[in-house]
């Protein structure tokens, strides 16, 4: 990689980052009226739920923009990353819309996150949705390696964003993803057009022999096929305040980032929290009903609830409309839980009633 102006390192650990909050039954329950405050009123307000879907007004309707921010600020990766990840950053001058590198960057996100956390992908490049044609993202181990770990690449994605949104803005970049500072793979964000950074994916896919292993460009299968089939009722929550477009992309890649640790066809265990000290919205998940996870199918599984992450950045574009948002999420036709996306900080939760996490 060659030297340039805007080429610098930083480790992948910092005091900053999404982090998720886990809730579980106990006894100390009674003692967190914010969270229960925040379960009775998603509850009351899905029992209203057909009312209430025709209360969103048009006048309310707002538009993302792709300027970056004007915040310099340098973001850690959260302490859920390990210490031994870091990564190098280089940015060039040809400019990427910023909603289509958040709506890739979430799928992509998303196919990996399906995969085996701790498993190896090989190189993938090219575009990632059809529709979203102006960014391509680049995945390419270093040789004479043809894999890299699943969990390195989530790290990366959402470190690269993390720069963009609050750094150099959204340009093409290549960034070196680095293990015990050895270099193990380049992740490039590119337009179709020729540019620096794309002529020197060309030159690198070019001198790596049997290039096969390939990432897939369709959705993987999960691992396990025990999943309940997903649906969702979404709604804006009506009277809600309006949610910053960067925002709400940020909090998605987080939780996405938070979701792939565990395996697809594992449950929920219980409420939890996914927020930011970064970000001014918080996420809420919540099992359907009662306070245990069901003790037989269908389950709430965390397949679910990426699945729900995967949707939500699409159907409010689809409205031109960034507000906070509910929806109860379903397995095989039965709700399983619900997810609410609000303004501000996620409620603090009393140590004795789970752990917290930064990712």
């Amino acid at each position: 990689m060659s030297d340039g102006p805007a080429r610098y390192m930083r480790k992948g650990v910092g005091p900053h980052g999404i982090y998720i909050c886990l809730r579980f039954p106990s006894e100390s329950t009674r003692s967190c009226p914010s969270t229960m405050k925040s379960f009775l009123l998603a509850r009351l307000l899905f029992s209203t739920f057909l009312t209430l879907a025709g209360c969103v007004s048009a006048a309310d309707l707002t538009s993302p923009t792709d300027a970056p921010a004007s915040s310099s600020a340098r973001l850690g990766l959260g302490a859920h990353d390990d210490r031994r990840f870091s990564m190098k950053y280089e940015f060039g001058d040809g400019k990427l819309p910023a909603t289509q590198v958040y709506l890739n960057t979430v799928e992509l996100s998303c196919r990996y996150a399906e995969m085996d956390f701790l498993g190896r992908v090989g190189i993938r490049q090219g575009i990632v949705l059809p529709q979203y044609p102006q960014v391509e993202i680049a995945i390419i181990p270093t040789p004479p390696a043809r894999s890299v770990e699943v969990r390195l690449v989530l790290w990366a994605m959402y470190g690269a964003v993390l720069e963009m949104a609050f750094g150099y803005g959204f340009n093409e970049c290549e960034i070196e993803i680095l293990w015990e500072d050895r270099l193990v793979a380049h992740l490039y964000f590119t337009s179709p057009d020729d540019s620096v950074f794309s002529n020197r994916i060309r030159n690198v896919t070019a001198s790596i022999s049997g290039n096969t292993t390939a990432v897939p460009n369709a959705a993987p299968q999960p691992v396990h096929a025990n999943i309940g089939a997903f649906s969702w009722k979404p709604i804006y929550k009506p009277r809600g305040e309006t949610l910053n477009f960067r925002d709400i992309f940020i909090l998605i890649l987080g939780g996405i980032k938070v979701v792939a640790v565990h395996r697809m066809d594992e449950k929920v265990d219980g409420p939890y929290h996914i927020g930011s000290d970064i970000v001014d919205a918080h996420i809420q998940i919540f099992l359907k009903d009662r306070r245990v996870p069901r003790q037989s199918p269908p389950y709430f599984q965390y397949a679910h609830v990426l699945q729900a992450l995967r949707l939500i950045p699409a159907w409010m574009l689809d409205r031109r409309k960034f507000a906070e948002f509910l929806c109860s999420i379903e397995s095989s036709t039965r709700p399983v839980g619900m997810m609410l996306l609000e303004k501000g900080h996620a409620p603090a939760l009393a140590e004795a009633d789970g752990s917290v996490t930064f990712a």
